[in-house]
């Protein structure tokens, strides 16, 4: 296995919190969807999660920042979409617009 800078670890580990990061931000306006983050299996999954990007980031052998956020982001992300559908997360999946399946380019652009 090559050897991985402690930095582009700690790289990877930042790529782990980036998803959470990204649901926080899109979320921030309806506090009723936020109320998982005071929960203490939230921040036991983000731990794991942050702990799993740094560690695929030096399974990997992550040889620059780029990569190591990469790496980082990727697997933990994958792992929490997964294990979050099986939760039932209430993720609101893809926007099939209104009942007719039509959607305007505005309404999408707002969406």
């Amino acid at each position: 296995m090559p050897e991985v800078h402690w930095s582009l670890i700690a790289f990877g580990c930042v790529g782990g919190l980036i998803p959470d990061i990204l649901r926080v931000i899109q979320n921030r306006h309806d506090t009723s969807r936020l109320q998982y983050l005071k929960t203490l299996g939230f921040w036991f999954a983000l731990l794991l999660l942050v702990g799993l990007g740094g560690f695929l980031c030096w399974l990997l052998g992550a040889n620059d920042v780029k990569q190591a956020l990469a790496y980082g982001f990727g697997g933990p992300e994958i792992l929490s979409k997964f294990l979050g559908g099986l939760a039932g997360s209430g993720d609101r999946g893809v926007d099939r617009g209104d009942e007719s399946g039509q959607v305007g380019l505005l309404t999408w652009w707002g969406s």
